[in-house]
């Protein structure tokens, strides 16, 4: 088994143990939400890039099917985005949020940094890693405002109908 199935292998094992671990139960659904769509994104941004020659997967689970790293768009970064959204220190002060988002694009900088220097997972032709944790920042971000618009139109809409009901 080469090194990077090893690695693939480890990701899959540390998000399955992450999953119940931190994402709290009253939760649940919001972390679904953001789940899937951060899934959405990264799976069309990565076919998008891979199809643009800007990236390249010469070692992916599914050679014959895409282009694109399965694991990495489909199951790890989706992950981090749910952590990211439903951990987020909204009460915090700016600089602490704004540590909140060095923090977590650091971390996804230095895994893209090795994993693109050290194994055959992921290798930039025509983009570089700055612009790549850009664009996860943008989805971090985008994805954790589009939970938050969702499930504040829902709070009001259980609120309307709740006062409605007392009325009656």
């Amino acid at each position: 088994m080469t090194v990077e199935r090893v690695i693939l292998i480890m990701i899959w094992v540390l998000c399955i143990i992450l999953i119940p671990v931190m994402i709290p139960k009253h939760r649940a659904r919001e972390a679904v939400l953001l789940f899937l769509s951060t899934q959405m994104i990264t799976w069309s941004m990565s076919l998008l890039l891979v199809e643009w020659q800007a990236i390249e997967n010469p070692i992916r689970e599914f050679p014959a099917a895409s282009g694109s790293n399965f694991t990495n768009n489909y199951i790890f970064f989706p992950l981090v985005s749910t952590l990211f959204a439903l951990h987020y220190p909204s009460q915090k002060s700016v600089a602490g949020k704004f540590f909140y988002h060095v923090r977590t694009v650091l971390l996804i900088g230095i895994y893209l940094k090795l994993i693109s220097s050290y194994t055959e997972l992921l290798d930039y032709i025509h983009f570089d890693i700055y612009l790549h944790m850009l664009l996860l920042w943008i989805v971090l971000n985008a994805v954790r405002k589009y939970a938050a618009w969702f499930f504040q139109r829902e709070i009001r809409k259980e609120d309307i109908e709740g006062r409605a009901e007392r009325r009656l």
